[in-house]
């Protein structure tokens, strides 16, 4: 803010009311509470207006800021701007100074939040240091930019806490974690992944009993190194979101202490139906296993309870021994994940206790239509059976029930089983994968009994959804898959998967994302590539020429596509599943002249009636 402004002001509003004030006394007592005591403009401006008003007997509205006792301690979560406070909190980073007038600045943090403060070089405050806790006594919270923030001035008292004073810290549980605040986090290092860029020295997952959470070392943070499957206490981080995802930062002020197997803190045990990702306790049989493992990796299969079924992989590491199919197990600090939509158990080194119990579990068969990526039982018809057209490939086709149908298929395995077209089987604990929208069942592994004397009636996939499409969302038009095997994310404009991180060797792709209104019910539609260029005639190739052609680049796809199809009226032929509609075959809806006048005589009736 500029002093003449404020002079500027100041004399307009006494004139106004027939008051003269001399403007070089003015001007001079203006810089004197800016420049020498470091006040802040625009407290500067209300103190003095207020001087003047007194001499000259006039009544002001009171605007100045609002004082509180020195010694009621505010949160940092209730300052708000134009008010006088005292605070207790610790210096959690530092920033360098930008300028002569600043003597210090960084973040300050309590248990309710934190904030950005300025020391005045003027002010003559004391130094502070980053990692330790301080009370600050009249300090002046300011708003710049919708931002508020602290300003320690040559009235503020600056006291270093004493650590019997110093707040007990509170562990933040990592499904509580919200962005740009700074916390301290308890957690399994689970992964590690490799760092993208000489400022990271680390980068992987940190897990606790309620979720997972990405995390980032600086380098600058010059930290010691995090070793994955140890636990760690992190005392302060700083959370931040990206794309809607939230992670944390480690830097140089943050406590790095690792915690004992004694100290970790207890993991309650839960059903296997109820498990989510981070670090659980479980009790489950094994009821499958594959055949086929890796030097990395000792053993894959299924664990089940009543609630319900789990992939587990346990890895080479030293003292890792394989679980025996067909027992129960005590599971204790095992890793839960997610990947490909699906949850899985990686059980650590010497986790597992065997349970002596024999129970018998009941396996809960569904329809397909609730099938989604994991462990499933289902009761289906074999519908039919497709060309092989691969060498690893042992059968694939199609599998079906009351509800809807499903593909699945079958790799080469000396135990693989095999399905003979119209006849009913009981599936038990077969694998549900996701792939461009569309699921896959994989028998690898699973239970297939072939029931007698059963018959299912079929129904067919092939629902027809007409309505208008009302909405493109973003991701519509030309994108990039990730080309890793099985996967087929799509990859964010920086070639990037969820999963398997920066790929290069993207492989394009066309569908339509957006809502299909009925005037009954909108869907959640997914139009696949084939779809798209029956209603566009865009193919895969023209529409990569019209992108490499174009400044906007993938973006002229998406208007492209955009003119020609939203707001009109489209037949849709696929699966809807609750209230998403995947449609692989579309059609422009077709103008009927005596449906027409048959609706517009029915709305002129009822008008005389």
């Amino acid at each position: 803010m500029e002093l003449k402004e404020i002079a500027d002001r100041i004399s307009e509003k006494f004139s106004t009311a027939g008051h003269q004030i001399d403007r070089a006394k003015l001007e001079e007592k203006i810089n004197r509470f800016v420049e020498e005591f470091s006040v802040p403009p625009a407290e500067a401006e209300r103190s003095i207006t207020a001087d003047y008003a007194r001499q000259f007997g006039m009544e002001l509205s009171s605007s100045a800021p609002s004082r509180q006792d020195a010694d009621t301690v505010t949160r940092i979560s209730d300052i708000q701007a134009e008010q006088w406070v005292t605070v207790e909190g610790q210096i959690v980073t530092l920033f360098p100074s930008r300028s002569p007038s600043v003597a210090q600045s960084g973040v300050i943090s309590d248990s309710g939040g934190t904030m950005r403060f300025t020391v005045w070089a003027k002010a003559n405050a004391p130094v502070m240091e980053q990692g330790k806790w301080y009370r600050l006594e009249s300090a002046v919270a300011d708003e710049y930019n919708g931002q508020v923030s602290l300003k320690v001035h040559s009235g503020t008292v600056i006291t270093e806490l004493s650590p019997e004073s110093v707040p007990k810290t509170e562990i933040t549980s990592i499904s509580d974690i919200i962005p740009k605040r700074w916390i301290s986090v308890e957690g399994e290092v689970t992964t590690l992944f490799t760092p993208r860029s000489p400022s990271i020295a680390q980068t992987g997952i940190l897990a606790d009993s309620s979720g997972t959470v990405r995390f980032t070392v600086w380098a600058s943070a010059e930290a010691p190194l995090l070793e994955q499957g140890h636990w760690y206490h992190l005392e302060p981080v700083e959370t931040d979101e990206f794309n809607g995802q939230i992670s944390i930062k480690i830097h140089g002020g943050t406590k790095i202490e690792p915690i004992s197997k004694d100290e970790i803190p207890p993991i309650e045990l839960v059903s296997i139906g109820q498990l989510k990702p981070g670090v659980a306790t479980l009790e489950g049989k094994v009821v499958s296993v594959e055949k086929q493992y890796s030097e990395q990796i000792i053993q894959r299969g299924v664990l089940a309870d009543d609630s319900g079924a789990v992939r587990f992989i346990i890895r080479n590491t030293p003292g890792a021994e394989p679980l025996v199919e067909n027992h129960w197990y005590s599971i204790t600090g095992a890793v839960v994940d997610r990947f490909r939509g699906a949850l899985s158990v990686q059980v650590n080194s010497g986790s597992a206790r065997i349970l002596e119990v024999d129970k018998s579990i009941r396996p809960n068969i569904i329809p397909i239509t609730q099938a989604g990526p994991g462990i499933v039982c289902l009761r289906v018809k074999m519908v039919q059976e497709y060309d092989n057209t691969s060498d690893r490939l042992f059968q694939a086709g199609l599998l079906g029930d009351e509800s809807g149908t499903i593909r699945f298929v079958t790799w080469k395995d000396e135990n693989a089983p095999r399905l003979d077209p119209d006849n009913v089987y009981s599936i038990y604990y077969a694998s549900v994968d996701e792939f461009n929208s569309r699921l896959s069942l994989t028998l690898n592994g699973a239970t297939c009994i072939r029931e007698e004397n059963v018959t299912i009636q079929v129904r067919t996939s092939n629902e027809e959804v007409s309505g208008a499409l009302v909405h493109l969302s973003p991701g519509s038009g030309l994108i990039k898959r990730c080309p890793v095997e099985g996967c087929g994310r799509v990859l964010s404009r920086q070639n990037y998967c969820q999963v398997h991180e920066i790929q290069p060797n993207y492989i394009y792709d066309l569908r339509v994302k957006g809502w299909l209104d009925t005037g009954v019910k909108t869907y959640d539609t997914i139009i696949s590539r084939e779809g798209v260029e029956e209603l566009t005639g865009l193919n895969l190739i023209s529409a990569q020429e019209l992108a490499e052609n174009d400044p906007l680049g993938l973006d002229t796809v998406f208007y492209h596509i955009s003119e020609q199809i939203l707001g009109r009226y489209l037949v849709c032929r696929g699966r809807s599943i609750d209230n998403r509609f995947f449609a692989y075959n579309c059609e422009f809806k077709k103008f009927e002249p005596g449906l027409h006048a048959e609706l517009i005589n029915r709305v002129e009736g009822s008008s005389h009636e």
